[in-house]
């Protein structure tokens, strides 16, 4: 019995300590963003680690894994606390689920209204269901994607310019500036690739230039397919000045619920004070996020 625990300690730390340290090299190859997704979990398996080395008096191995877990804790530590509540101006985001009926999506959207609501894989179904929005909503602009579905923008604001030059048809991406009482903001709703060793890194490699270019400041609703500690996610950050919005919020379920991902964000322009929390599912396999931002 003894023997089976020491191998599952060195399991653990084996599989923490890879997770850990090889999620820092995003940069260098997108492997490395795909084992940033799995963070937590490989800070779990160190922890459980640490105890075993400590039990087996293994001062070393046991202090290293310590480090490694304060190491890994500066790393999340935006996600470890939610900034305080804000009151303000109001935006839901939301991957649909290309099968699901979008009839709930609209009876919360009535009953609790944000202001702005981005969405991805809405399909042509959900383009009739969502017209029942257009008188709380008289703003809407929807991009062809992918099979999925495409990626739409509904907003209680009006849009400057002409609706619908923003969508970057097929890339999962749609823009519009929209005249919110305090000023224009930019406001996009994006849906990214699966990472590595699917086509994230080559997608967003593609949607940089489109980014860089807004004018700000800008708002993104989004299923990125990424954690928001990634290399990715920091680099839609820099490229439109803005931040994902602090706390843990697991929104996607994998394996029958074994794995919990936060992967759906909302980001805000660095100096706005913004909270954001987990929303309802509404038949979809992602839970929404509901974010409130201070008008500068």
């Amino acid at each position: 019995m003894i023997k089976y625990a020491k191998t599952l300690t060195i399991l653990a730390f084996a599989f923490g300590a890879l997770g850990l340290i090889g999620g820092y090299f995003g940069a260098y190859h997108p492997a490395g963003d795909s084992l940033a997704v799995f963070r937590p979990y490989a800070m779990a398996a160190l922890f459980f680690a640490m105890f075993g080395f400590a039990l087996w008096r293994q001062s070393l191995l046991t202090y290293f894994s310590l480090g490694l877990l304060v190491f890994g804790a500066f790393s999340l530590r935006a996600q470890l606390t939610n900034p305080p509540a804000v009151v303000g101006f109001s935006l839901m985001q939301h991957n649909n689920l290309f099968k699901n009926d979008s009839r709930g999506l609209v009876d919360y959207a009535l009953a609790n209204a944000p202001d702005i609501i981005t969405l991805q894989e809405i399909t042509t179904e959900s383009v009739q269901q969502l017209a029942a929005l257009r008188p709380d909503y008289p703003y809407q602009v929807i991009c062809p994607f992918a099979t999925v579905g495409g990626v739409a923008i509904l907003s209680k604001f009006r849009f400057v310019g002409e609706q619908g030059e923003g969508c970057l048809e097929g890339r999962g991406m749609v823009s519009a500036r929209v005249q919110l009482p305090a000023g224009d903001v930019t406001v996009v709703s994006l849906h990214l690739h699966w990472p590595w060793p699917y086509g994230q890194q080559a997608h967003l490699a593609d949607l940089l230039p489109k980014l860089e270019g807004l004018k700000g400041p800008v708002f993104i609703g989004g299923d990125f397919n990424m954690v928001a500690w990634s290399n990715v996610v920091s680099r839609i950050e820099a490229a439109t000045d803005s931040k994902a919005i602090g706390g843990f919020r697991f929104t996607k379920t994998l394996f029958s619920g074994l794995v919990h991902l936060p992967i759906d964000h909302v980001l805000a322009p660095a100096n706005w004070p913004a909270s954001a929390v987990r929303g309802p599912r509404l038949g979809s396999d992602h839970n929404s996020v509901i974010a409130h931002f201070a008008l500068n």
